[in-house]
């Protein structure tokens, strides 16, 4: 059996509902993108239903945007 491993991931799709293989940011066909933990399911997008993730790269360097745009957004608000 092949264990799954990061670079193997950018090519593969995941379902909501399944378990996530390891930590990292992952993005859906909706455009969300999420900061996941192994373990813890794909979840289900809160209005399209089921959807297919993707992963999209470390969980450091997704949550360092996410930091920054949120940062960004108190600005103008």
């Amino acid at each position: 059996m092949k264990v799954q491993t990061e670079e193997d991931a950018g090519r593969r799709r995941f379902l909501s509902g399944q378990f996530v293989p390891f930590d990292g940011m992952f993005k859906d066909i909706w455009g969300g993108c999420l900061p996941l933990l192994q373990g813890e399911f794909f979840p289900v997008h809160p209005d399209m239903g089921q959807s297919r993730w993707t992963y999209e790269g470390p969980l450091l360097f997704g949550l360092q945007g996410l930091y920054y745009r949120n940062k960004k957004q108190r600005r103008r608000g």
